[in-house]
């Protein structure tokens, strides 16, 4: 360990020997000179040259605006993709777009009609005289009490709660289709058959999966419209480092040797881009 020591502070030694310039002229190596002094060697005043020359750099041609492709996609994905090129990455985000709005508006439709179809059957077959009949004659007939499985009051006016319960709720709703048999009355509950129901039951269900298809279409629609913006601005943010690297605007450490006011200046100098 000792003789290693040894080796290494003989190895520096030399090396400070031989290795680096005389000790006159180490008044040469000095730090980079700050701006305020660089100016005054130059002579140049604060608010003209250097500052017009740091202005002009910062204007590099062929470099777009990422807030743009950011917008334009947003509005509609793809169209950012074009303003950043190459025109082929717009393709994907465009047809996605369709492909939603397609799904959506194909499936919205025949979801509609097929709530009209289950709506209008509900309307032909299902009796609401005849169901409120049967509530009474239960309360007549069990202490002005209804049983537990009646758990929901049929609405007065025929919403979007009144179709869906009617289709739901057998037990209690039952008695109010005009194909029931086999109900036994001592039960105090629907416990009979009737075919209309669960055939409305059906067209409900087929219903409801083509309402959710369309709403996935949407989705997708409304995902494309999240991703496809950030994608474009990574495609402009891609481009103007290109445009950056190019021009020698780029990440970059430079080392400078230069004549200022008749001395010898090393310039070290490292950029690093904050855009």
């Amino acid at each position: 360990m000792r003789m290693r020591m040894m080796a290494m502070l003989l190895f520096m030694g030399l090396l400070l020997a031989f290795g680096r310039p005389k000790a006159v002229h180490a008044a040469e190596w000095e730090f980079s000179p700050t701006r305020p002094e660089l100016m005054q060697r130059l002579g140049v005043d604060a608010g003209s040259d250097l500052d017009a020359q740091s202005e002009a750099k910062s204007v590099v041609p062929g470099k777009k605006n990422i807030g743009r492709a950011l917008l334009f996609s947003l509005v509609l994905p793809g169209t950012g993709q074009l303003y950043a090129g190459p025109w082929w990455r717009a393709i994907p985000w465009v047809a996605i777009e369709a492909v939603g709005w397609g799904v959506f508006a194909v499936y919205q439709k025949k979801g509609n009609d097929k709530m009209n179809e289950f709506e209008d059957f509900a309307d032909t077959h299902f009796d609401t005289a005849r169901y409120w009949n049967q509530v009474r004659w239960i309360l007549e007939n069990n202490n002005n009490t209804l049983p537990d499985n009646f758990t929901h009051e049929l609405p007065s006016e025929r919403t979007q709660q009144y179709y869906e319960m009617i289709g739901k709720y057998i037990e209690q709703f039952g008695f109010g289709w005009d194909d029931t048999t086999g109900d036994d009355p001592a039960t105090l509950y629907f416990d009979g058959t009737t075919a209309n129901f669960f055939y409305y039951a059906d067209m409900r269900g087929e219903a409801n999966d083509l309402l959710h298809t369309a709403n996935v279409g949407m989705e997708v629609v409304l995902v494309n419209h999240i991703i496809s913006p950030l994608e474009a601005a990574f495609l402009v943010r891609s481009h103007n480092r290109r445009v950056d690297k190019e021009a020698g605007l780029g990440h970059y450490l430079r080392y400078d040797r230069r004549m200022i006011n008749g001395a010898d200046t090393r310039l070290l100098t490292l950029r690093i881009p904050l855009n």
